[in-house]
């Protein structure tokens, strides 16, 4: 039984490549196509930014919510020198602002129950109580 094999000169090596994708067919330049291929590349490529859009969205959203479970509530100190809150403890009540990741936060004080708000560096976070009361 005779098997076809490529002429290759004496010397050199063959290779084969097994693992190589099929080739896909060149794709035409946009000057080359017609009015509804042109329409079907521009659909299909809106899809595509349409759902990459989405994902982004939602993993921003996902973001901001893991955020506001981190912040909200949580008791603060104000570390700010020479502010007339310095020292006093406060909680969280949110952010200031409609930003997703927000450098102003609103907090009630503890002793007057006042609502103020201040910058993420105006504010030291303290451990949460729930860890040390089981503790306890």
């Amino acid at each position: 039984m005779k098997v076809d094999t490529p002429l290759v000169p004496q010397g050199s090596i063959l290779v084969i490549d097994t693992m190589s994708s099929p080739k896909k067919a060149p794709r035409k330049k946009p000057r080359d196509m017609t009015a509804d291929e042109l329409m079907k590349e521009i659909n299909k490529l809106n899809s595509l930014l349409q759902d990459k859009l989405k994902i982004e969205r939602d993993t921003e959203e996902e973001e901001y919510q893991a955020l506001l479970r981190k912040m909200v509530g949580r008791r603060i100190r104000i570390t700010l020198e020479g502010d007339p809150l310095f020292g006093q403890e406060a909680v969280i009540t949110g952010p200031r602002g409609d930003s997703k990741s927000p450098m102003y936060w609103w907090f009630r004080l503890d002793s007057t129950g006042e609502k103020k708000y201040k910058a993420r560096t105006s504010f030291k976070l303290l451990p949460r109580q729930d860890a040390s009361s089981e503790e306890a």
